[in-house]
């Protein structure tokens, strides 16, 4: 005889029951392990600090064996209930300030920010004003050399474009015209 769920309302609830329980716990336990994970600093410290055994490198993306141990250290040291401050003090202890990728911003170090900023100010301040002086004399060079020629029409026969008249222009074109008529 085969049982049909339809025919019998109290065997749907047989499979039913079971199955909203297993799903409202895996649901509790992926939204309590999302929380866990957003407060974990471990892993995201690893992106944050220089590897002691790969220079130029994060412990992140260092390849050392021993990177991957610092790492797994770290996440120890969290679990545990260790601050994320109190493992960089312990970190920079045993590594030096090396491990932190930049340098404080205490007493001479303050230079390292600065001097960049300053440096950019400066300079870009320069160089604006050697430009503004170039484009200014640029222009009045120009005006000054239409009024030369103006004032002296007859100061030499350059063909260049600024000496010439629109007339110069259709005399030319002329004198062109002709030469390929007598060609072709």
């Amino acid at each position: 005889m085969i049982l049909n769920s339809r025919s019998n309302p109290r065997s749907r609830g047989v499979f039913c029951r079971p199955l909203s329980l297993l799903v409202l716990a895996m649901s509790v336990f992926v939204l309590t392990g999302v929380a866990n994970a957003e407060d974990s600093w471990g892993y995201d410290i690893a992106h944050e600090l220089m590897s002691p055994y790969c220079p130029g490198r994060t412990l992140a993306t260092c390849p050392s064996p021993q990177a991957a141990e610092l790492i797994q250290w770290i996440v120890l040291q969290e679990a545990a209930g260790v601050t994320q401050d109190q493992v960089v003090e312990m970190l920079i202890e045993r590594f030096g300030e090396d491990i932190l990728g930049a340098p404080k911003a205490e007493g001479i170090k303050v230079l390292a920010y600065i001097m960049p900023v300053l440096g950019f100010v400066i300079f870009g301040g320069v160089a604006v004003i050697v430009l503004r002086r170039i484009v200014s004399r640029g222009g009045e060079n120009r005006a000054a050399g239409s009024t030369t020629r103006e004032a002296r029409p007859d100061a030499g026969s350059s063909d260049s474009a600024a000496t010439r008249s629109p007339s110069d222009d259709d005399e030319l074109a002329r004198i062109v015209d002709g030469d390929l008529e007598l060609r072709a």
